[in-house]
């Protein structure tokens, strides 16, 4: 399988977010309820939110096939990039995706000039 990364452009809003509605509810469900995966994704993967990063040129996507089957969320924090979200869709999970992925985090914040911080859930 090959996995390509690239930036996300406008049209890959509906499958950046196929992304988080296809991970949050494994990811968050069992420790943090059904309440907070919802609210998550009413928050965190809406299209106007998706767009918004898009537009702002923070999100990265892992194409296979030409299919997104994951995605990175990267942007300044004071000196610094955070990378707030890396999601793969769980049946591509444990082939290389998410390592690509934060391969990609890491370039961009060497062309930044900064460290790359993450942003986790402890419970994760």
């Amino acid at each position: 399988m090959t996995i390509r990364v690239r930036l996300a452009l406008p049209e890959d809003v509906h499958a950046v977010r196929f992304v988080g509605h296809a991970t949050w509810p494994a990811t968050y469900g069992p420790e943090m309820g059904a309440e907070y995966v919802l609210a998550g994704l009413d928050n965190y993967w809406n299209s106007d939110a998706i767009t918004d990063a898009i537009q702002r040129g923070c999100i990265d996507v892992a194409e296979s096939a030409d299919v997104i089957v994951g995605m990175t969320h990267v942007e300044e924090l004071g000196p610094d990039l955070v990378m707030w979200k890396l999601y793969v869709v769980p049946d591509q999970q444990h082939q290389g995706t998410g390592h690509a992925l934060v391969g990609s985090a890491k370039v961009r914040a060497v062309a930044h000039g900064s460290d790359l911080l993450t942003e986790y859930e402890p419970g994760n």
